[in-house]
């Protein structure tokens, strides 16, 4: 539904990196927050600027434009929440049951602040390349400013060529007790969502249980087990 297109503006974001912060290229280890947009299922997507509550965040969005902040945009209308037909160029496209939150421009950008802080934070996420500026994400703090900036397009590219629902996980670590409340994205159609195909998890009555909560359950049921056997053999006797 959406067709993407080259944004003439050029808009900059230099904050340099320190030392301390480490750009994650993986989910594996992964301890910061986390983002489900399960409540964002409704069939089709909509249009914000926000501010609204997105599983704990506040999500505000500045999408860029020749009519510079916040005006402009593929649609005027703000960024992209929720599912529908979504077109990345090169890297594919999205549809289906993926839910997702998006910077709908070239250029601008969108925020996720929380009011907890985290030493590391990241999401799967997936942009359109070569358009507009490069994607950027930044950490904020707790007060929204910026502490770093991050050219993942150049630093670690998203590259899916022609995939469909296809998201890759991108994020922020420190090790100096930097706490991070939550993180801008944009300069790119940059789509963030909590899984690798952005389908929530769906866990039915009672929620699904931990890999430590199966093992205890599985405990449990030998345990009884084992009791009926051996009421089984008293009875008998």
């Amino acid at each position: 539904m959406l067709k993407l297109a080259l944004m003439a503006a050029a808009v900059t974001f230099a904050v340099p990196a320190t030392a301390a912060a480490t750009l994650l290229t993986t989910e594996a280890g992964y301890t910061g927050r986390g983002l489900n947009l399960s409540a964002f299922a409704t069939g089709a997507y909509n249009f914000t600027f926000g501010p609204i509550d997105v599983d704990g965040f506040t999500f505000t969005a500045a999408p860029g434009g020749s009519g510079g902040y916040p005006a402009g945009g593929n649609s005027g209308l703000g960024s992209v929440v929720g599912q529908g037909g979504y077109g990345l160029g090169s890297n594919g496209g999205f549809g289906g049951d993926a839910v997702y939150i998006g910077v709908d421009s070239g250029t601008g950008y969108a925020e996720l602040l929380g009011t907890t802080g985290y030493d590391q934070m990241g999401f799967f996420m997936n942009y359109a390349p070569g358009v507009g500026d490069n994607a950027t994400i930044w950490t904020l703090a707790s007060d929204g400013s910026v502490i770093d900036s991050f050219d993942i397009a150049t630093l670690a590219p998203i590259v899916t060529p022609g995939g469909f629902n296809a998201f890759m996980f991108r994020g922020v670590a420190y090790d100096d007790g930097t706490k991070i409340y939550g993180l801008r994205f944009g300069g790119n159609y940059l789509l963030l969502t909590g899984t690798k195909d952005g389908v929530p998890p769906t866990p039915g009555p009672g929620g699904i249980p931990e890999p430590a909560t199966w093992a205890m359950l599985i405990l449990g049921f030998g345990l009884v087990g084992s009791a009926a056997r051996r009421r089984r053999t008293v009875v008998s006797a």
